[in-house]
């Protein structure tokens, strides 16, 4: 996990509920995903298994940045969102199956 991000869990969220400078992730489909800050170094966040979400605390970079949803499995990435926690927090969903169709969802 990367350098300033804490990790815990709970179940999906939604915008209204996302503190500024939270992320979380959920693993909606039948694959384990993580995230990647491509910004940030390369940072990755923790594993996050199907059917599970977990939150992290991410301190802003102060601009709109990167964030890539990965599939555990292929290492492909199955999309991205951009996050900027000066301005919000950010809910993502790893969608579809492995050797299917993938895609995220936000909130």
């Amino acid at each position: 996990m990367a350098t300033g991000l804490l990790a815990g869990t709970a179940s999906s969220a939604s915008a209204s509920t996302i503190q500024k400078q939270w992320i979380q992730l959920c693993a909606q489909g039948n694959y384990p995903a993580y995230l990647s800050f491509p910004w940030r170094g390369g940072y990755t966040s923790t594993i996050v298994s199907p059917g599970q979400c977990q939150w992290w605390n991410v301190p802003s970079d102060h601009r709109w940045e990167p964030v890539d949803v990965v599939d555990v499995w292929s290492g492909a990435t199955v999309g991205t969102a951009w996050y900027n926690g000066d301005e919000s927090g950010l809910g993502t969903g790893a969608e579809g199956w492995e050797g299917g169709d993938q895609w995220i969802q936000t909130w």
